[in-house]
């Protein structure tokens, strides 16, 4: 298995499905604009589609009485999906952020801790190295905390090497080596002292060296999405430098001061 089968599926599934192939080709619309910190910029895009998770109430009263998208029995009939390790299912996500990007979803109904699965991160990597594998932590921007899944994302939609510093705006801790089990270790260790819940973590396999870096999160929403002000809910891909907003009012809103004071609420340690 390799980025070639990930590439047909993809094809496959925008012939197949008629929604995820419309949403794909939605992104050739999607606005941005960038806003400069010294020398790195940060990406504002404008993505209507990305609302179904932006705004999905992650309550446990909302989690437990709305069918789960990631279970089998409740997807559409279109979505199909590729096997690994008879304990995941490969999908086209439907609402995609990136021009092509697939969910890892666990074949049971598990909740999002990724302790124990870090060979299985590292893997990922390895094996799809066109692309990044992403995690959300339960508190920290995931729209399905109640089933694990990991994601994969095309390396040439990102502006910046995932672990680019970013001094003053947003925390995170890198390690590389070509050893998978020193990354797995290194993460492993990580995750004794700091919650995994609020983090989102990546991995990146390139020239035979693992790259894991890990954004350490305060909150999983800051203030102006309770207040209604801005609804934004940054995940992974967010703190890289590519902010996904999906209401037009919330784009016209940000500019360096309020994306500042988002960043600095939601990212570091407690």
């Amino acid at each position: 298995m390799g980025n070639s089968d990930l590439y047909l599926f993809f094809e496959k599934q925008l012939s197949e499905w008629p929604l995820a192939a419309a949403n794909y080709k939605k992104l050739e619309q999607v606005r941005t604009k960038d806003i400069q910190f010294n020398g790195f910029s940060f990406k504002v895009l404008y993505n209507p589609a990305r609302a179904i998770s932006s705004f999905a109430k992650l309550d446990p009263a909302a989690i437990a009485t709305r069918p789960c998208f990631l279970c089998k029995k409740n997807r559409p009939d279109e979505q199909t999906s590729i096997n690994y390790r008879d304990k995941y299912d490969i999908l086209l996500n439907p609402y995609p952020i990136c021009p092509i990007h697939f969910v890892v979803a666990a074949k049971n109904h598990e909740e999002q801790y990724i302790a124990g699965r870090f060979d299985e991160f590292t893997e990922l990597a390895q094996l799809f190295p066109d692309f990044v594998v992403l995690f959300n932590g339960a508190k920290a921007g995931a729209s399905a905390p109640d089933h694990f899944h990991f994601q994969l994302a095309n390396k040439s939609f990102f502006q910046h090497d995932i672990d680019a510093p970013m001094p003053g705006l947003i925390k995170k801790d890198s390690f590389k080596s070509i050893d998978s089990i020193a990354v797995q270790k290194w993460l492993q260790d990580y995750f004794t002292e700091f919650n995994e819940a609020n983090a989102n973590i990546f991995c990146e396999y390139e020239n035979g060296k693992w790259s894991a870096t890990v954004f350490p999160r305060i909150k999983h929403r800051p203030n102006q999405f309770f207040t209604g002000e801005i609804l934004i809910s940054p995940g992974a891909i967010d703190m890289t430098g590519n902010l996904i907003v999906a209401r037009e009012e919330d784009f016209a809103k940000i500019n360096k001061e309020v994306l500042t004071d988002i960043l600095n609420q939601i990212s570091g340690r407690r």
